[in-house]
């Protein structure tokens, strides 16, 4: 992927997919789950990933058309510590989390991935939201870095009670 004419439309196209990345992950751990309380945790993050995706999608149209790249990009040049969060973080290419599901065998190992994932999100959104001109844009990665922390919250809670349970 190339970062020379990223603008808010990209930052936005991106999030879109990490939330719809995430939401594939976390329905499937659901799914796969052996413990009834990690399959409750990830259920309700599937959920959540599903109402944020609607939320950067929501934010995503309200951005004026000139912004879009295909149209006409407002040129800027996207730091390398952004870029490296896209090219590292999990949920950031697509079909990533499927892969992810396939190889995971545990639960614990499956919620050491969410907490990843979570921080991970956190990262990009925060930077997102320092390079976002549109206010519908920013306002939604700021939201979403705080839902994001709650997930991380979460998942590590849930992963000390399955290390205390042994």
């Amino acid at each position: 992927m190339k970062y020379e004419n990223f603008n808010d439309a990209e930052a936005l196209k991106i999030a879109i997919n990490i939330e719809e990345e995430g939401l594939e992950f976390y329905s499937a751990l659901a799914k796969n789950a052996k413990d009834a309380r990690v399959k409750e945790v990830f259920s309700k993050l599937a959920s959540d990933e599903k109402e944020h995706f609607i939320c950067f999608q929501k934010a995503y149209l309200e951005i004026p058309s000139s912004v879009n790249p295909s149209v006409n990009p407002e040129e800027y040049t996207v730091d390398l510590y952004l870029k490296y969060l896209i090219d590292t973080g999990i949920f950031t290419q697509k079909g990533k989390a499927r892969a992810l599901v396939n190889e995971i065998k545990t639960d614990v190992d499956a919620l050491k991935i969410g907490i990843q994932a979570e921080k991970d999100s956190i990262l990009y959104y925060t930077e997102a939201a320092k390079i976002t001109i549109y206010e519908s844009g920013k306002q939604a990665f700021e939201r979403l870095v705080k839902e994001e922390k709650k997930h991380l919250k979460l998942l590590t809670e849930q992963l000390n009670v399955l290390h205390e349970d042994r």
